[in-house]
């Protein structure tokens, strides 16, 4: 596995009955390929998997195959509180082609070193597929260190990277350093998405991005053209947006799609225990926002 670049962490859009929104989905996979970026995460981060029901997530990850263009990496998340939806989820991914996919770690009961450790083993040993973990310490409880992956890998032969989002710089350092280029890393936390660069991560699984891709690839450009300048202006005018996103009380993938709505996207319905109404005052607050970001835009 060898993805460089923006990976978009892709919200799921759901219909009003909360059944997965096929046209909305269409829009927005044809969005973030058109806009240049290396791949899609299904039902990981904003894509809020852990709470939708499995037959959704299989849905999704059907659909985002037919829509997506040959060149855009799709790694679907299989994670869940049990092993046997794990096991389901992982099961259907590989029937349907999927190589890849991504786990978060045990959630909601913090697990010992050696039942992660296990865990991780159990589902490798049980699929054919290759594992890129999900280190959410913040929805976990708890973090995977360098270390602990050491010991994953050294058990779990299958897993091939990790998506770390512990948002602490000093340990994705350590995980480039110790684990590139033999293993895929991928940053995230998205007021980080320069450092990933710079620093010599292969991708940032991005959330932003699903409303501006546009700025989120140009600024792993200037990385990668050495313009440095630029990279340091669009990521603080992404974190200027991120600000207003973190004024509003509920989560920020909620907000995002209310953005992506302002920009004429089709990004469906939250799961209903998200749902949330914008006033005139908000609404206004993240027009502005949005078009100090991106400049002239119609919304």
């Amino acid at each position: 596995m060898r993805v460089h670049g923006i990976i978009t962490a892709l919200l799921t859009p759901l219909n009003k009955d909360l059944t997965l929104c096929d046209e909305c989905l269409k829009d927005l996979i044809e969005f973030q390929a058109s806009k240049g970026v290396a791949g899609i995460y299904l039902t990981g981060t904003a894509g809020e998997g852990i709470i939708l029901p499995v037959e959704t997530r299989i849905e999704l990850f059907k659909k985002a195959l037919e829509y997506a263009p040959s060149n855009i990496y799709l790694l679907p998340h299989i994670g869940a509180a049990s092993i046997d939806v794990v096991l389901k989820l992982a099961k259907e991914a590989k029937d349907l082609g999927y190589k890849d996919v991504s786990l978060i770690a045990p959630i909601f009961h913090k697990p010992t070193r050696k039942g992660m450790i296990r865990f991780f083993e159990e589902i490798s040993s049980r699929t054919e597929l290759n594992i890129v973990i999900y280190n959410n310490k913040n929805r976990q409880g708890y973090n995977i260190s360098p270390d602990d992956f050491q010991a994953i890998v050294d058990a779990a032969r299958s897993v091939i990277g990790i998506k770390d989002t512990s948002k602490d710089v000093d340990q994705l350092l350590e995980y480039v350093k110790r684990f590139s280029p033999e293993y895929f890393i991928a940053g995230a936390g998205d007021e980080l998405i320069l450092y990933t660069f710079l620093i010599g991560a292969h991708a940032h699984i991005c959330a932003v991005s699903n409303v501006i891709p546009e700025i989120v690839v140009e600024l792993y450009k200037s990385v990668l053209g050495g313009d440095i300048k630029k990279a340091i202006e669009l990521q603080y005018k992404i974190n200027g947006l991120r600000k207003q996103i973190s004024k509003i009380s509920v989560e920020s993938q909620e907000v995002l799609r209310h953005l992506a709505s302002l920009r004429g996207l089709k990004p469906g319905y939250p799961p209903l225990q998200l749902d949330f109404d914008y006033d005139e005052k908000t609404t206004g607050e993240l027009k502005a926002a949005l078009s100090k970001v991106l400049g002239v835009i119609n919304v």
